[in-house]
């Protein structure tokens, strides 16, 4: 089945959207939980692009591409990383700069206001593509989630956020190259393995996932 190329752009572009709305989810959280359910959501809608983008194409690797970001960085690693979250006896929730959710979600709009007005600018011309503003922008809000949060889980989840951005990026700019599937799984096999035994050890030795003088309940 091949779609039209109006649909496949309509489309596209809602996803994109949605994308976004997540990422500025993402920003406004507090607590760990539902940043790891956030997480799961955007790349599952990003599994979506890439299924949309097989119907278009015909290129089964898209849609290998889709199952391991579904699969992957859509269940697995956010089951790793809830089951982290369910061995602590308190509820998770960032402290610090992570607690200002007003001012974060504000910076993340300016960021997107700005990131796109910087695309347009610097790389659209070389691009010739104007939808790959939105795994641009995307890159810039999840460097904002790293930087901002002290909470190690939280931090992870920019990670993926920044992952996902890439593998955007690429289906956009090339979704054709094989490379892109290699790729992707070794972002994924890392993104595991980060999560899978550096946070146990983490848990283990510190016993939270946060500095020892932030653990403390907030109201």
């Amino acid at each position: 089945m091949i779609l039209p190329a109006t649909l496949l752009t309509e489309v596209a572009g809602l996803l994109g959207i949605l994308v976004l709305l997540s990422a500025l989810y993402l920003q406004g959280q507090t607590f760990v939980d539902p940043t790891i359910r956030a997480i799961a959501a955007q790349s599952l809608i990003l599994a979506s692009l890439f299924v949309i983008l097989f119907l278009e194409s015909g290129d089964v690797s898209l849609l290998y591409l889709a199952a391991i970001t579904a699969g992957v960085r859509g269940v697995l690693i956010p089951s790793v990383m809830l089951y982290q979250v369910r061995h602590f006896r308190h509820s998770m929730r960032e402290s610090g700069t992570g607690q200002r959710v007003p001012s974060l979600v504000i910076v993340g709009v300016v960021m997107i206001i700005g990131g796109y007005a910087l695309f347009k600018t610097a790389l659209l011309p070389t691009l010739s593509n104007p939808a790959v503003s939105v795994p641009f922008v995307l890159v810039l809000l999840s460097f904002l989630l790293i930087v901002t949060r002290r909470n190690a889980l939280t931090q992870m989840t920019g990670f993926l956020e920044e992952e996902n951005a890439v593998l955007y990026a690429g289906a956009l700019i090339a979704p054709s190259i094989p490379l892109l599937i290699e790729f992707a799984v070794v972002l994924d096999v890392l993104g595991v393995v980060l999560v899978g035994v550096i946070l146990s050890a983490t848990r283990e030795v510190l016993r939270t996932l946060e500095a020892p003088e932030l653990e403390q309940l907030r109201g």
